[in-house]
Protein backbone atom coordinates (compact mmCIF):
# COMPACT_ATOMS: atom_id res chain seq x y z
CA UNK A 1 0.00 0.00 0.00
CA UNK A 2 1.69 3.30 -1.45
CA UNK A 3 1.78 6.12 0.93
CA UNK A 4 -1.09 8.40 -0.51
CA UNK A 5 -3.10 5.62 0.01
CA UNK A 6 -2.20 4.97 3.91
CA UNK A 7 -2.52 8.85 4.58
CA UNK A 8 -6.08 9.14 2.88
CA UNK A 9 -7.07 5.77 4.80
CA UNK A 10 -6.06 7.52 7.98
CA UNK A 11 -8.41 10.57 7.58
CA UNK A 12 -10.71 9.01 6.47
CA UNK A 13 -10.73 6.60 9.71
CA UNK A 14 -10.58 9.87 11.54
CA UNK A 15 -13.12 11.57 10.10
CA UNK A 16 -15.40 9.06 10.82
CA UNK A 17 -14.60 8.60 14.43
CA UNK A 18 -15.24 12.13 14.53
CA UNK A 19 -19.13 11.73 13.22
CA UNK A 20 -19.59 8.71 15.49
CA UNK A 21 -18.21 10.81 18.82
CA UNK A 22 -20.23 13.65 17.45
CA UNK A 23 -23.59 11.40 17.41
CA UNK A 24 -22.83 9.41 20.59
CA UNK A 25 -22.49 13.49 22.30
CA UNK A 26 -25.77 14.57 20.38
CA UNK A 27 -27.68 11.30 21.75
CA UNK A 28 -26.19 11.49 25.09
CA UNK A 29 -26.71 15.24 25.91
CA UNK A 30 -29.16 15.72 28.59
CA UNK A 31 -32.66 17.49 26.93
CA UNK A 32 -33.85 20.78 27.32
CA UNK A 33 -36.32 22.94 26.99
CA UNK A 34 -37.13 24.06 23.86
CA UNK A 35 -37.96 27.07 21.76
CA UNK A 36 -41.69 27.78 22.66
CA UNK A 37 -44.66 27.44 19.64
CA UNK A 38 -46.92 28.64 21.88
CA UNK A 39 -48.52 27.41 25.46
CA UNK A 40 -50.90 24.64 25.89
CA UNK A 41 -53.85 25.97 27.86
CA UNK A 42 -54.05 24.91 31.40
CA UNK A 43 -55.32 21.60 32.58
CA UNK A 44 -58.87 21.50 33.27
CA UNK A 45 -61.48 19.04 34.32
CA UNK A 46 -62.81 18.05 31.34
CA UNK A 47 -58.41 16.65 30.25
CA UNK A 48 -57.42 13.46 30.57
CA UNK A 49 -54.78 13.54 33.93
CA UNK A 50 -52.92 11.21 35.53
CA UNK A 51 -51.11 12.74 38.89
CA UNK A 52 -51.84 15.49 41.35
CA UNK A 53 -52.31 18.78 40.73
CA UNK A 54 -49.95 20.00 43.53
CA UNK A 55 -47.34 18.74 41.86
CA UNK A 56 -44.46 20.98 40.05
CA UNK A 57 -44.46 19.64 36.84
CA UNK A 58 -46.51 19.02 34.21
CA UNK A 59 -46.49 17.17 31.21
CA UNK A 60 -48.86 18.16 28.32
CA UNK A 61 -48.57 15.43 25.39
CA UNK A 62 -50.23 16.34 22.11
CA UNK A 63 -50.83 12.18 20.98
CA UNK A 64 -52.27 9.93 18.36
CA UNK A 65 -53.00 6.54 18.89
CA UNK A 66 -51.89 5.14 15.66
CA UNK A 67 -48.62 6.85 15.80
CA UNK A 68 -45.44 4.57 15.84
CA UNK A 69 -43.28 7.13 18.08
CA UNK A 70 -45.95 7.56 20.26
CA UNK A 71 -46.36 4.15 21.03
CA UNK A 72 -42.84 3.99 21.65
CA UNK A 73 -43.03 6.90 24.43
CA UNK A 74 -46.26 5.38 25.67
CA UNK A 75 -44.44 2.68 28.83
CA UNK A 76 -41.94 5.66 29.28
CA UNK A 77 -44.71 7.82 30.39
CA UNK A 78 -46.41 5.07 32.37
CA UNK A 79 -42.76 4.38 34.17
CA UNK A 80 -42.80 8.17 34.49
CA UNK A 81 -46.24 8.50 36.66
CA UNK A 82 -45.53 5.78 38.59
CA UNK A 83 -42.07 6.43 39.99
CA UNK A 84 -42.12 10.52 39.83
CA UNK A 85 -45.96 10.39 41.31
CA UNK A 86 -44.90 12.96 43.74
CA UNK A 87 -42.86 15.34 40.61
CA UNK A 88 -45.52 14.61 37.73
CA UNK A 89 -48.85 14.97 36.32
CA UNK A 90 -49.53 13.99 32.85
CA UNK A 91 -52.11 14.77 30.60
CA UNK A 92 -53.04 13.34 27.43
CA UNK A 93 -54.88 15.37 24.67
CA UNK A 94 -55.68 14.12 20.94
CA UNK A 95 -53.86 15.45 17.48
CA UNK A 96 -54.75 12.23 15.51
CA UNK A 97 -52.83 12.49 12.19
CA UNK A 98 -56.06 11.65 9.91
CA UNK A 99 -56.80 10.70 7.43
CA UNK A 100 -53.61 10.53 6.22
CA UNK A 101 -51.18 9.07 7.32
CA UNK A 102 -53.15 7.05 10.43
CA UNK A 103 -56.72 6.56 8.79
CA UNK A 104 -58.08 4.20 11.91
CA UNK A 105 -55.91 7.35 14.34
CA UNK A 106 -59.46 9.68 14.72
CA UNK A 107 -61.83 6.11 15.34
CA UNK A 108 -58.87 5.27 18.43
CA UNK A 109 -60.03 8.54 19.71
CA UNK A 110 -63.37 8.06 19.67
CA UNK A 111 -63.00 4.56 21.29
CA UNK A 112 -60.67 6.02 23.98
CA UNK A 113 -63.48 9.23 24.69
CA UNK A 114 -66.85 6.85 23.98
CA UNK A 115 -64.44 4.45 27.06
CA UNK A 116 -63.74 7.47 28.88
CA UNK A 117 -67.68 8.13 29.36
CA UNK A 118 -67.89 5.08 31.46
CA UNK A 119 -64.56 6.27 33.67
CA UNK A 120 -62.45 3.93 31.77
CA UNK A 121 -59.96 6.14 29.36
CA UNK A 122 -56.76 4.79 30.82
CA UNK A 123 -57.94 1.49 30.53
CA UNK A 124 -58.82 1.96 26.90
CA UNK A 125 -55.39 4.12 26.59
CA UNK A 126 -53.44 1.06 27.90
CA UNK A 127 -55.33 -1.02 25.57
CA UNK A 128 -54.58 1.57 22.14
CA UNK A 129 -51.47 1.69 22.18
CA UNK A 130 -50.50 -2.30 23.69
CA UNK A 131 -52.08 -3.08 20.34
CA UNK A 132 -51.57 -0.40 17.96
CA UNK A 133 -49.44 -2.81 15.72
CA UNK A 134 -52.93 -5.15 15.81
CA UNK A 135 -55.25 -2.66 14.54
CA UNK A 136 -53.30 0.02 12.87
CA UNK A 137 -53.73 -1.14 9.29
CA UNK A 138 -57.10 -2.58 9.77
CA UNK A 139 -60.11 -1.82 7.75
CA UNK A 140 -62.38 -3.43 10.77
CA UNK A 141 -60.36 -1.25 13.11
CA UNK A 142 -63.66 -0.18 15.28
CA UNK A 143 -64.88 -3.48 15.61
CA UNK A 144 -61.86 -4.62 17.15
CA UNK A 145 -62.07 -1.09 19.45
CA UNK A 146 -65.71 -2.65 20.70
CA UNK A 147 -63.65 -6.16 21.48
CA UNK A 148 -61.84 -3.56 23.81
CA UNK A 149 -64.77 -1.90 24.97
CA UNK A 150 -66.40 -5.13 25.83
CA UNK A 151 -63.07 -6.72 27.64
CA UNK A 152 -63.34 -3.77 29.66
CA UNK A 153 -67.01 -4.50 30.69
CA UNK A 154 -68.81 -1.50 29.30
CA UNK A 155 -72.25 -1.10 28.71
CA UNK A 156 -71.93 -1.73 25.28
CA UNK A 157 -75.38 0.15 24.05
CA UNK A 158 -73.72 3.29 25.65
CA UNK A 159 -70.67 2.46 23.91
CA UNK A 160 -71.42 2.38 20.37
CA UNK A 161 -73.95 5.30 20.89
CA UNK A 162 -71.77 7.47 22.26
CA UNK A 163 -68.54 6.10 19.91
CA UNK A 164 -69.86 8.41 17.06
CA UNK A 165 -71.19 11.28 18.73
CA UNK A 166 -71.09 14.87 17.86
CA UNK A 167 -70.34 15.61 21.64
CA UNK A 168 -67.15 13.25 21.50
CA UNK A 169 -66.12 14.46 17.64
CA UNK A 170 -66.20 17.87 18.96
CA UNK A 171 -64.22 16.92 21.99
CA UNK A 172 -61.30 15.33 20.37
CA UNK A 173 -61.18 18.04 17.53
CA UNK A 174 -60.97 20.38 20.30
CA UNK A 175 -57.89 19.28 21.36
CA UNK A 176 -56.64 19.30 17.53
CA UNK A 177 -58.11 22.53 17.07
CA UNK A 178 -55.46 24.08 20.18
CA UNK A 179 -52.53 21.96 18.92
CA UNK A 180 -52.95 23.52 15.52
CA UNK A 181 -52.85 27.03 16.84
CA UNK A 182 -50.16 26.47 19.28
CA UNK A 183 -47.87 25.08 16.14
CA UNK A 184 -48.02 20.97 16.82
CA UNK A 185 -47.16 19.92 13.53
CA UNK A 186 -46.04 15.85 14.69
CA UNK A 187 -46.67 13.24 17.35
CA UNK A 188 -45.83 13.24 19.98
CA UNK A 189 -45.47 16.44 21.01
CA UNK A 190 -44.44 17.07 24.56
CA UNK A 191 -44.78 20.11 26.83
CA UNK A 192 -43.16 20.57 30.12
CA UNK A 193 -44.76 23.16 32.13
CA UNK A 194 -45.82 24.81 29.56
CA UNK A 195 -42.63 24.74 26.99
CA UNK A 196 -42.50 22.34 23.99
CA UNK A 197 -39.15 19.69 24.57
CA UNK A 198 -36.77 18.39 22.20
CA UNK A 199 -38.29 14.53 22.65
CA UNK A 200 -35.75 13.14 25.01
CA UNK A 201 -33.97 10.05 23.74
CA UNK A 202 -35.43 7.80 26.46
CA UNK A 203 -36.59 6.91 30.09
CA UNK A 204 -33.54 8.58 31.98
CA UNK A 205 -33.48 12.03 29.86
CA UNK A 206 -36.54 11.96 30.31
CA UNK A 207 -36.38 12.11 34.27
CA UNK A 208 -33.46 14.10 33.66
CA UNK A 209 -35.47 16.58 32.09
CA UNK A 210 -38.38 16.51 34.68
CA UNK A 211 -35.98 16.48 37.60
CA UNK A 212 -34.10 19.70 36.45
CA UNK A 213 -37.42 21.15 35.71
CA UNK A 214 -38.97 20.21 39.30
CA UNK A 215 -35.47 21.93 40.81
CA UNK A 216 -35.83 25.15 38.67
CA UNK A 217 -32.55 24.02 36.51
CA UNK A 218 -34.17 23.70 33.49
CA UNK A 219 -33.55 26.06 30.63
Amino acid sequence: MNTKRIIFWIFFLLILALIVWGLAVAMNKAPKVGPGIGTPSEATSTDHILGPANVPVTIIEYSDFQCPACALYYPIIERLTKEASTTVRFVYRHFPLFPLPHKNSIFAAQASEAASKQGKFWDMYKLLFENQTVWQDSNTASAIFEGYAESLNLDMTAYKKDFGSAEIKARIQRDRDEGDTLGVNSTPTFFVNGKVIVNPQGYEQFKALIDATASGGAK
